[in-house]
């Protein structure tokens, strides 16, 4: 539920001098006819998650952020039970971010259960509202969970939630403190050293011109949380957008975050991924460091620039970074959208990494494997995931346009591209990056997408990527053959 950019912005006028399509006609979709012949290989069968709806026709009436069917799903993630590998959970939003609803499976996805998480009415909770979900299991199979929910934008919580029997029953509780600053998008961390503590950070609008990083931890396994304290407070027209705590092999914290300046009104002028660390599980913090440079090619807003090469139209997007650490070795590695390997012309999938827990990060390298010999609007690459399997195997997933012609409508697809790092062809060498796989089926139709936030298409804001052993599970957001917006799962994806 990303509410920064799209409360403190409104739609801006078409991009590159270009017209938007009318969304109560959406065009044709595409049947990409020659996909096959172009495409790498693709992945197993998808499994469409989000329907049918498992909270029926409930709709608890929010809609400050967008109209739209609540049987349209957006922003899933996914989670791999350590102790069981074959026990996936899969969670979305459901409807114009008014529900949550998991899915569990413990076949390894071959079958799934769905969940509605008891967070809003429609599911036995006392909200009418909730997103930005996030979902991790500790080192004993204990599923935890945080969510932003409330009932209106301006009166929201961060409620978490636990799970000991892998997904199907949940208790939740309002996380204390978390009501002000007004809070934002948070990831949680289970300690994989100790299983008694666990972390939790969000963005926290502590002014109209700053946004802090707020963290809280349970020291005895979620029984109970300590109250809610800013680590990071910038400076005025400084901003945090995602933050996520990493822990390295010896223990030790590392919070690492999308950091930008920008004046009122004003383009962003300074983007980069910045850390600090806590020797002593959270309870003292560092002082914050630049990490590396980010360089997104961003709307006169500070949305990072997705657009439909055709009509103008934007796909919503806020720059999320994604991060992911190899639990044998601690190496840290980032992805972003990054506009320095096109001239700026389009956005492609940066990566950097550490080697020595963050004190030094590698010069950024493309990854994605967008074809370069089409038009350059069509090579526009942007989502990103990232996720490190047993072996240490990196993967990442994006989103990208290569199918694109002049033909009625825009055709996307999901990716996912592979890196298994070793001495001689290490992640920061281009070489590395091979064995893509095309998560899609098929091409869906950008243009009849029908979530619309500030204006723009809208998938989500992240995505879920998780290890499985040597091999990885994505779930993503396209549509189904009935043209609704949903979540779809990829069962084993890996080399």
């Amino acid at each position: 539920m990303k509410t920064i950019r799209a409360i403190l912005s409104v739609v801006i006028s078409a991009t590159l001098g270009r017209g938007c399509t009318d969304r109560n006609t959406p065009t044709v979709p595409r049947v990409p006819g020659a996909d096959a012949a172009v495409a790498s290989q693709n992945a197993g069968s998808l499994v469409e998650l989000s329907r049918p709806n498992a909270v029926g026709t409930c709709n608890t009436g929010f809609n400050a952020f967008g109209t739209w069917p609540t049987d349209e799903a957006e922003e899933p993630y996914v989670a791999v039970n350590p102790v069981h590998p074959n026990n996936i959970v899969a969670a979305w939003i459901q409807g114009p971010f008014q529900d949550i609803i998991a899915a569990t499976s413990f076949d390894g996805g071959e079958t799934w259960q769905q969940v509605p998480l008891p967070v809003t009415v429609c599911a036995g909770g006392p909200f009418l509202a909730a997103g930005d979900q996030w979902f991790s299991f500790a080192p004993t199979g204990v599923l935890y969970g945080i969510a932003t929910a409330g009932n209106s934008p301006s009166s929201v919580v961060q409620e978490v939630m636990k799970s000991t029997d892998g997904g199907l029953h949940w208790t939740t509780s309002v996380l204390p403190g978390s009501a002000d600053p007004r809070p934002e998008h948070a990831s949680l961390t289970p300690d994989p050293t100790n299983a008694a503590f666990v972390y939790a950070i969000w963005l926290g609008h502590s002014s109209p011109h700053s946004i802090s990083a707020v963290f809280a931890r349970t020291t005895n396994g979620g029984s109970t949380w300590e109250p809610a304290r800013a680590i990071v407070q910038p400076a005025q027209q400084s901003f945090i957008q995602f933050s996520q705590i990493l822990v390295l092999p010896n223990g030790t914290l590392i919070d690492l975050y999308e950091f930008f300046a920008q004046q009122p009104n004003g383009p962003i002028t300074q983007t980069s991924l910045q850390l600090l660390r806590s020797t002593d599980h959270g309870q003292s913090w560092s002082t914050p460091v630049n990490a590396v440079t980010m360089t997104p090619l961003y709307n006169p807003d500070g949305t990072t620039l997705v657009v439909d090469p055709e009509t103008g139209q934007l796909v919503w997007d806020v720059t999320n970074p994604s991060f992911a650490e190899d639990m044998r070795n601690g190496n840290l590695y980032a992805v972003w959208e990054d506009g320095r390997f096109s001239n700026f012309q389009y956005n492609d999938i940066a990566l950097s990494m550490s080697a020595d827990g963050g004190f030094s990060w590698s010069a950024p390298v493309r990854v994605n494997q967008t074809p370069l010999n089409i038009p350059a609007a069509n090579r526009q690459s942007f989502l990103p995931s990232i996720a490190v399997a047993a072996n240490g195997t990196i993967g990442v997933s994006y989103y990208d346009f290569r199918f694109n012609s002049p033909s009625p409508g825009l055709p996307a697809d999901r990716w996912l591209v592979q890196c298994h790092p070793s001495p001689n062809g290490p992640a920061t060498n281009p070489a590395c990056w091979t064995g893509e796989v095309r998560l899609t089926t098929s091409s869906f139709n950008m243009e009849a997408v029908v979530p619309m936030v500030a204006g723009r298409f809208f998938l989500g804001d992240y995505f879920g990527l998780a290890a499985a052993g040597n091999d990885f599970l994505a779930t993503f957001t396209q549509l189904d053959p009935n043209n609704v917006t949903s979540v779809f799962f990829a069962p084993s994806v890996g080399r």
